[in-house]
């Protein structure tokens, strides 16, 4: 399975209901999500920056990701966001080998 860097901030409304209790965890709900999608988020933490949220999630292919992170936007308690495909080191050495023309 394909790993992803996200990063994303949370909505005013999202802190409010955080602070407030009226929500669980959104890390909790972010791990919901991911295994609606097949996947799963490894490791998240809260962040104080230029984004809020910090989260590697594991998912079976593009598609999947980008589906994940639209749903978890549409609810509301995201918005600005980042993805990054990660690769293992395993990936990275086959891709230098692919990389060599000569």
């Amino acid at each position: 399975m394909a790993q992803y860097l996200w990063q994303t901030s949370l909505t005013s409304s999202a802190w409010k209901d955080q602070v407030s209790g009226k929500i669980a965890a959104l890390v909790d709900a972010g791990s919901a999500g991911a295994a609606h999608f097949g996947g799963q988020v490894l490791h998240a933490w809260v962040a104080f920056g230029e984004y809020d949220l910090i989260a590697v999630v594991e998912m079976p292919d593009n598609e999947s990701m980008a589906a994940y992170v639209l749903a978890m936007t549409a609810k509301g308690h995201y918005s600005a966001g980042k993805t990054t495909i990660l690769l293992s080191s395993d990936e990275t050495a086959r891709a230098l080998e692919r990389a060599n023309l000569d």
